[in-house]
């Protein structure tokens, strides 16, 4: 049986071709243009013909019994007439409202609010922020639908306006505790509920329309799944749904996700909290991953070395430079979407392949002051499952597991949160009978095991990172 899946990413639209029998038939992916995605906004109408034009590459002419879609957790389009006429679409990078934001986190109360109704801080990631910052430049809500750039695709493929809950968790318009829009946030943006999609799940599939089947190449009828958010799909396709499992995707950005069996809110709200595919997560996320490796390679070295390059090049683990990296502001764990990054403790011996280990190194660190907190607040994970580009080098792979001091398990998906998708379209298809029993590629997981001397000479740099942190803002 053969099922697709379509996804959205921050910067490339992808679609991928699945036999259950055989495994992957096919796959392609196309980044967005700049015309088309540039600083946290893109065309809604042309990232979504860029997926089903992938789509239909890939499935005409086959039988395809599902499709599955995913899209990034935090974005947001305004509608002028109606759902089938979307203006821009506002991502999690969308930097704009961050004054606004710095100045509702001072307000102390009002954060605490927002973050304990909806799991999410007052922070530029969130669709909420975007709107209230939309209000503030004379953008009449009131007027408008909203639709998520996974809910505009599934409108076009079944003639259906449906959010799941799961993607709208991480929008800040979500009551995580009753998982329905939340009146206060709706109120302080002065909109209603009929201004957005029903809610839905997976289990709200709902036919590909004639329309739909059109612009695939493909026939009509067969199950569509709504959209959901890659993160929630990547806990999925990582066999890490059931509690005490921990996540952790490495691509653009990164994040760390434990399952929980209920809302977690710890105190100074240094996590996240959202809903997933099948249960509640608590989770972190940081702004600089792989946008600081290519920040580097592009700007730094202007091309003259490429990822492969620098693979190979020797350096010293316990004499590198430290970086900050908040070149695209601060997510979790201090929230501050206006901090800076960049070098420090740079000295004249350190050579560039020291500057770039620094790099990877900063990045890693960040997501361990996230992993110290999630582990204070939900327990020390079971295991720790690691997918997303930073597997394409096995040296930052093993710097990961001497900085965290643990075992991790590589999922060797090429495209975890597409695969997720793919889950969910088999259940569609009446495949799976349960969307946490596909197990192939945790089945394949090669594991990774920290190296002693080496993880003491990271915790050496880890404090300094931690002294720049708290000094450099």
């Amino acid at each position: 049986m053969i099922v697709l899946a379509l996804e959205s990413s921050t910067s490339s639209a992808k679609a991928l071709l699945f036999d259950t029998d055989a495994g992957v038939l096919a796959a392609k992916s196309q980044a967005y243009p700049r015309n088309v995605c540039a600083d946290g906004v893109t065309d809604t109408k042309a990232v979504s013909a860029m997926m089903i034009l992938l789509g239909a590459e890939l499935a005409r002419g086959k039988e395809s019994s599902a499709i599955a879609l995913c899209e990034t957790w935090h974005n947001i389009a305004l509608c002028d007439r109606s759902v089938a006429d979307p203006d821009k679409t506002y991502s999690w990078n969308f930097m704009a409202p961050s004054a606004q934001c710095a100045a509702i986190r001072r307000d102390e109360a009002r954060t605490q609010e927002l973050y304990q109704r909806t799991g999410c801080v007052p922070h530029v990631t969130y669709p909420r922020q975007s709107l209230l910052y939309l209000k503030s430049q004379g953008v009449d809500l009131q007027k408008k639908q909203m639709i998520s750039q996974g809910a505009y695709t599934f409108y076009l493929l079944t003639g259906r306006y449906l959010e799941t809950a799961s993607a709208m968790s991480g929008s800040g318009l979500l009551n995580i505790h009753e998982l329905r829009y939340d009146p206060y946030v709706l109120k302080e943006l002065g909109i209603s509920p009929g201004q957005l999609g029903d809610l839905g799940s997976y289990e709200d599939a709902c036919p590909l329309s004639a329309a739909g089947a059109e612009l695939l190449g493909i026939g009509e009828g067969i199950p569509v799944v709504p959209a959901y958010p890659d993160g929630a799909l990547n806990q999925i396709a990582s066999c890490a749904a059931q509690v005490g499992r921990m996540t952790l995707s490495i691509g653009t950005s990164a994040a760390i996700r434990m399952t929980a069996d209920g809302p977690r809110l710890p105190p100074q709200h240094p996590l996240w909290c959202y809903y997933g595919v099948t249960g509640w997560m608590s989770g972190a996320a940081t702004a600089g991953a792989g946008n600081c490796i290519n920040w580097f390679l592009q700007t730094c070295q202007q091309g003259r070395w490429d990822f492969q390059d620098f693979e190979e090049m020797e350096s010293q683990s316990r004499d590198l430079p430290v970086f900050l990296p908040f070149l695209f502001g601060e997510r979790c764990p201090g929230w501050h979407d206006d901090r800076k990054g960049g070098f420090v403790n740079v000295m004249p011996h350190h050579t560039v392949g020291e500057l770039y280990r620094g790099v990877q190194a900063g990045i890693l660190f960040n997501l361990y002051q996230c992993y110290e907190t999630m582990c204070a607040a939900s327990g020390t994970p079971e295991k720790i499952l690691v997918s997303g580009g930073i597997l394409n080098s096995p040296r930052w792979t093993q710097m990961l597991a001497d900085i965290f001091g643990r075992e991790i398990a590589c999922v060797p998906t090429a495209n975890a949160s597409t695969m997720g998708a793919v889950i969910l379209a088999m259940r569609a298809a009446g495949v799976l009978d349960n969307v946490c029993a596909f197990r192939s590629d945790y089945e394949r997981a090669s594991r990774v095991t920290p190296r002693q001397d080496a993880g003491v000479d990271y915790g050496m740099l880890y404090r300094a990172y931690l002294h720049f942190y708290q000094t450099v803002l």
